[in-house]
Formats: structure tokens, C-alpha cells, sequence
């Protein structure tokens, strides 16, 4: 059994390390950095978003089945596409809060686009970059193995300290795209176990449109968490390799075939104390 994990807009594969950390033993884990992020190649802009689907395609397409990809934001979508592209290729897909809009599919700029080119693109080091990100959002709730793999991964030495790996052009060419890529239209051709995942406190995906994108395949139910947002798998870890668990449990068992996931909601549990920041 094969987990494959797909990272968001702006992040990279390291960020996955406490979900991975969290699953089951036994289950072979992959991660990836996506062309224009992290140790990714570089590739010239305006990018279309099917580029991030057939990078996932290449990335799987050696791995032992069965696989379950799972992936986050941008990544749901990168895997929704490299599903679309070389069907069967997954056995369950967990999207959580997957780039998926119905149409017009067109390139949008807005203020997520225009606000990113903004950002702040060098540092003096690593550890200056750890101390600005975690006082601030969305950084400042994640697990700290999660801030860590961003600090890894995230970052490459630059003339003078660090700089980021996916640069605010970059960053900012893929939200314009993220309304263009029609993956929405093709969704009801994929017809693997799929859930759809959302935090309750999402301002990017509400739980209504979680279950409206749920509709659109062939086999898919919805789930939305509570008190937790866009960044869940980085909040809430655990939540998803229990998911992960669960699905690849029944995909393990022979005899039986996968139940289709159903709605529900579940709760995290109490906040615990993270342990304090270097």
C-alpha cells in the first residue's frame, strides 16, 4: 500500500512529515515538490495548472499498487488531473479542499493573486525565516514538524541568506490559474473512492461547496472537521492519517469491495499545548 501526497500552492512535499509520522506503520509514504516549489524545476510562467497534474502522474506512476492519493489544495487538484490522465492510476483519492471551480474556466486575478507578490522573499536565515513564519498566519497553528519541513523545503540559499523556493511571481501566476483549468467538468470521470475533505472554519472552501465539488464524481462523499481551517492537514495531522488509515483498510482487505466514503463530520478533540519553537 502506497500513500502518495500532493502539497498545496506555495509549500512542498516536507510539509506532510506529521501526517506521514501519524500513519499506521507499514505503508510506504511519497512526497513531492511540485515544478516552482521547493527542490521542484523551474518552469516559465504563465503555467497552466495541467503541468502539476502529469508532474503527479510521473511522480506515481512507478509506485507499487494500490495507492492512495491524497492531496491538499492545489495537490487535490494536481491529483484529480493526473487521475483524469492516466485513469485507475489511484485506488481512493482524500482531496482536501481541492482547487476545483465550475465554470467560467478562465484565469482570475484577485486579491489572493495580487496580495502574494507582495510577500516577503528573502531572509537572513533559516532560523530569522522560522521566527518571522511562526508569528503569524497560517503558520502560527500548524504542527511544528509541518513549520519545520516548510523551513526545509520551502526555502533555498540565495545570495545572501535564504529566499523562497516558490516566488511570489510563481505563487501569484498559480491562483490566477486556478479558475482555468476545467477539472470541474471531468470530475464525474473519475470513478475511485473519493473524499472530499474541509475544515468547518474554512474561509477558501465552505462546507457547502465541499459538498457541491462531492457531487461532481463518480464516487465521493464529503467530510468537514471541526474547528479547523484551509491549512487542516498542517493543524490536525492526525485527523487525516486516521482518514488515511481507515480508507486503506478496506482497500487492503481483499475479500471486501472499498465502501464508497460517506458524509460526516468529525472533531479533532481538544487543542493540545505544541511544544515551543526553537
Amino acid at each position: 500500500m502506497t500513500i502518495a501526497f500532493a502539497h498545496a500552492t506555495g509549500f512542498c512535499g516536507a510539509v506532510w512529515r506529521p501526517v506521514v509520522d501519524a500513519l499506521t506503520p507499514g505503508f510506504a509514504a511519497v512526497t513531492w515538490d511540485f515544478p516552482n516549489h521547493g527542490s521542484g524545476p523551474r518552469v516559465p510562467l504563465p503555467l497552466n495548472w495541467w503541468v502539476f497534474g502529469e508532474w503527479a502522474r510521473k511522480q506515481v506512476a512507478d509506485l507499487a499498487h494500490p495507492i492512495v492519493g491524497v492531496g491538499h489544495s492545489m495537490g487535490g487538484a494536481a491529483l484529480v488531473m493526473a487521475e483524469l490522465l492516466s485513469p485507475n492510476t489511484f485506488s481512493a483519492l482524500v482531496l482536501i479542499e481541492p482547487m476545483i471551480f465550475p465554470p467560467p474556466y478562465r484565469r482570475t486575478e484577485g486579491d489572493l493573486s495580487r496580495g502574494v507578490r507582495k510577500r516577503k522573499r528573502a531572509f537572513d536565515s533559516r532560523q530569522a525565516a522560522r521566527e518571522n513564519f511562526a508569528s503569524k498566519p497560517p503558520f502560527d497553528t500548524w504542527h511544528p514538524e509541518a513549520l519545520d519541513g516548510y523551513i526545509d523545503c520551502g526555502l533555498i540559499d540565495g545570495e545572501a541568506g535564504v529566499i523562497l523556493a516558490c516566488t511570489p511571481e510563481a505563487e501569484s501566476d498559480i491562483y490566477q490559474g486556478a479558475t482555468a483549468h476545467g477539472a470541474w467538468g471531468r470530475a464525474g470521470e473519475i470513478n475511485v473512492p473519493t473524499l472530499i475533505m474541509a475544515g468547518s472554519d474554512s474561509d477558501v472552501f465552505p462546507a457547502d461547496y465541499a459538498r457541491s465539488v462531492a457531487n461532481q464524481f463518480g464516487r465521493a462523499g464529503s467530510e468537514i472537521v471541526a474547528r479547523a481551517d484551509h491549512f487542516l492537514p498542517m493543524e490536525h495531522p492526525e485527523v487525516i492519517a486516521r482518514r488515511i488509515d481507515r480508507i486503506s483498510r478496506g482497500l487492503a482487505t481483499p475479500a471486501n469491495e472499498p465502501a464508497e466514503p460517506s458524509p460526516s463530520i468529525e472533531d479533532p478533540g481538544p487543542a493540545e499545548p505544541e511544544p515551543a519553537l526553537p
